[in-house]
């Protein structure tokens, strides 16, 4: 476990794989923290191919919880991550990002996108969006959490979010960033899980690009596009071994 500050708020995360090879970040979704990378088996299968860093965004896992909106910025999300990678002395990585870490990509790519070889990007677009379903999804924390199939520890986790710093992380809108994405000039992945309300419009946003490739995750709803890791993690394996021209897996 390390952390950096970004001002006053403390930013966990992890560092796991080989230092000599190239660098992934994996940054959760809303109500996430790392644990679901080692629940879901990334960390194992993606570890002793990478350099992998593991981040707590803030707002959740065991980074700091402000509950005032202004410290929630796009921005300032985008500059922990940052952050992390000057303490660790990394000039360029891979990002992948579900949900929300999805969205914190539109940031890296408007502010720091000389830092990232590639986005690969799970259910997340990038069209406005107010957050109103997300606010009531937190207001219904203790009856939604049940209803979704995930391990007891898991379900733990979630009910152990501080709601007040959620509903302060969701206050600002999502803006528009289509731009972002038509004029992205490293390749970018886009997954949606094909029963994900927002499948479609994520398979529209991939066409703003010929960077961009886009795949449907089979079975898989919002929730589960992430805990489809068997499906998901050749894909991130043969994207980045494109990139780097190292041997795709068998």
């Amino acid at each position: 476990m390390a952390f950096v500050l970004n001002n006053s708020v403390k930013i966990n995360y992890e560092v796991e794989g080989d230092s000599n090879r190239d660098c992934l970040v994996l940054q959760h979704g809303f109500f996430g923290s790392i644990s679901d990378w080692y629940d879901y088996g990334y960390v194992d299968a993606l570890k002793t191919k990478y350099k992998l860093i593991l981040i707590d965004a803030r707002g959740h896992g065991k980074s700091d919880k402000p509950h005032c909106s202004e410290e929630y910025s796009l921005y300032l999300r985008s500059q922990d991550i940052i952050r992390i990678l000057d303490a660790q002395k990394i000039d360029q990585c891979h990002y992948f990002g579900y949900s929300m870490g999805g969205w914190i990509s539109f940031g890296l790519m408007k502010w720091f996108k000389s830092r990232f070889q590639s986005f690969i990007l799970d259910a997340i677009h990038p069209c406005e969006n107010d957050m109103l379903s997300l606010r009531n999804s937190v207001l219904t924390l203790e009856d939604w959490v049940p209803k979704h199939d995930v391990s007891a520890e898991h379900k733990k986790r979630f009910l152990s979010n501080d709601k007040e710093a959620l509903l302060a992380a969701i206050e600002e809108t999502r803006t528009d960033n289509t731009e972002l994405l038509k004029n992205i000039s490293v390749p970018c992945l886009m997954l949606a899980g094909e029963n994900d309300a927002i499948h479609e419009k994520v398979r529209e946003s991939a066409k703003l690009s010929s960077n961009i490739e886009f795949i449907s995750i089979p079975h898989s709803d919002h929730w589960f596009s992430l805990y489809n890791s068997d499906f998901i993690i050749p894909q991130i394996e043969r994207f980045i071994a494109n990139i780097t021209g190292a041997q795709s897996p068998a």
